[in-house]
């Protein structure tokens, strides 16, 4: 086997190499890491002499990861994130700081709640950069998360989180059967909302929804004419039809303004909305100071 010099290792090295893998592109490297495409390619070579090994192979367009990479990849996550850990005082200025918070969530659910969390933290800091990263079903929060494509998810809480997260309650939100008042009227009762067409929101993920398993446990079902992954698209979908959708009642302040909505006639728990993060990274101060401004402004949903 052969000798590895790794006095040569630098924090560096290993985070573009960890942010190559994570984005399997080398420009994308780049642009997340604000650097140019050719010091990436640099750092990238300068490591490949240091390990012995391609790291990177090319695949038709992109490129894929050696067996030797996929081995290193989590040992260099947990040396970054000592290493993090290492010169964290404890002490966070956010106005010094030069890299953007970033949040996974499903942003045309959580619109008001992105505004808010954008104006509350320029409060804070002028200009400073916001990403939102488009989440998904729940369960991707542990792999953004723990990759640190996020710094955080704003998510509807899972069934049960994996021990490697951490959360925090911020909000409760009912459900309304929205539909187009100039097409249909409201649900009468469980057999009326049982026997209407329904659009449904599906961000993928194996998980039964709470109004399937209710439905089921009446043994009733409903007839689902259409599924689509983000809201404002199934606001769409449903306007000029008779088709209903259900989804949480704060989403009359923004994709569904302009319908009519009726209670759900079905015994159902709220969605629980939580803040999110992951373990290895509970101790930041930085992370700290910004669980902090997401805590105090989201721990209601805007009215």
């Amino acid at each position: 086997m052969r000798d590895v010099d790794t006095s040569q290792l630098s924090g560096r090295l290993l985070r573009v190499f960890l942010t190559v893998y994570d984005e399997m592109s080398v420009s994308k490297a780049a642009e997340r890491l604000n650097i140019s495409q050719s010091t990436v390619s640099h750092n990238l070579e300068k490591l490949r002499c240091i390990i012995g090994d391609k790291l990177f192979v090319q695949a038709g367009r992109g490129i894929v990861p050696s067996p030797r990479a996929e081995r290193l990849v989590p040992k260099v996550r947990r040396l970054l994130a000592q290493m993090d850990a290492l010169v964290d005082h404890g002490e966070y200025v956010p106005a010094n700081d030069p890299d953007p918070f970033v949040i996974a969530t499903n942003g045309g659910v959580l619109v008001p709640e992105v505004n808010r969390t954008c104006t509350r933290i320029w409060q804070e800091v002028p200009r400073k950069r916001m990403v939102f990263r488009e989440l998904g079903p729940s369960a991707n929060a542990e792999n953004l998360l723990e990759r640190g494509i996020a710094d955080f998810a704003i998510a509807p809480r899972p069934e049960v989180y994996p021990a490697t997260l951490c959360h925090a309650h911020l909000f409760s939100e009912g459900f309304r059967v929205f539909y187009d008042p100039e097409v249909r009227g409201p649900i009468k009762d469980v057999y009326d909302y049982s026997g209407a067409s329904h659009a449904t929101l599906d961000f993928g993920g194996p998980y039964k929804s709470t109004v399937q398993s209710a439905l089921e446990a009446l043994n009733l079902s409903r007839d689902i004419a259409v599924s689509v992954p983000n809201v404002w698209l199934l606001a769409e979908v449903i306007r000029g039809t008779d088709t209903v959708a259900t989804l949480p009642a704060m989403l009359i302040n923004s994709a569904f303004r302009g319908f009519s909505s009726s209670p759900l006639p079905l015994s159902v728990p709220d969605a629980e909305f939580d803040l999110v993060w992951h373990r290895r990274f509970d101790g930041s101060s930085r992370l700290a100071w910004l669980r902090e401004i997401l805590t105090e402004t989201l721990k209601q949903p805007a009215n």
